[in-house]
């Protein structure tokens, strides 16, 4: 996970830092984060399997398509700036049918309220999602919740111009 963590953070904050198409200039009320955790979606697979016929008394075959959440490692993006903000989502986190979103997967943030102790939007994937996204600023961690699927993680602040290490 430590290795994730490193590799993930270096590969996000190039195209963070770079990308200026929502996020206007850097000022002091400009925030840039990368977050870390765990993610879960609603997938489905087909599968063959033996399950016990109690009233047989034996195993029999048992093979279709069965629905349940897969969990996932992965790493989002959130740029804000005053009341204006989007978030990068990975591949996993969008559905096949889905609206709105560039070509990398940048969505608009909707009612962004900031204040001293959190940070809470939401973003429209479709139709029937429009997940929310809280945010506490003292301790990091994020929570993104919606329909059929979900995000937990911590988040690093990414400032222009500076370097980590």
């Amino acid at each position: 996970m430590r290795m994730l963590y490193k590799v993930t953070m270096m590969l996000l904050a190039l195209p963070l830092l770079t990308a200026r198409q929502a996020v206007a200039s850097p000022s002091d009320d400009t925030l840039n984060l990368v977050c870390v955790g765990e993610g879960e979606m609603m997938g489905s697979e087909y599968t063959n399997r033996l399950e016990w016929d109690k009233y047989d008394h034996k195993y029999r075959a048992k093979s279709g398509y069965e629905t349940r959440m897969k969990n996932f490692e992965s790493a989002i993006t959130i740029q804000i700036q005053g009341n204006d903000g989007r978030i990068r989502l990975p591949k996993k986190l969008i559905p096949p049918l889905h609206s709105g979103g560039d070509d990398q997967h940048w969505w608009q943030l909707d009612d962004i309220r900031v204040t001293e102790d959190e940070i809470r939007a939401s973003y429209r994937l479709n139709g029937m999602n429009k997940p929310s996204v809280k945010i506490d600023r003292g301790s990091g961690l994020i929570a993104i919740k919606g329909f059929g699927q979900g995000f937990t993680g911590r988040c690093d602040k990414i400032d222009e111009g500076t370097r980590r290490f």
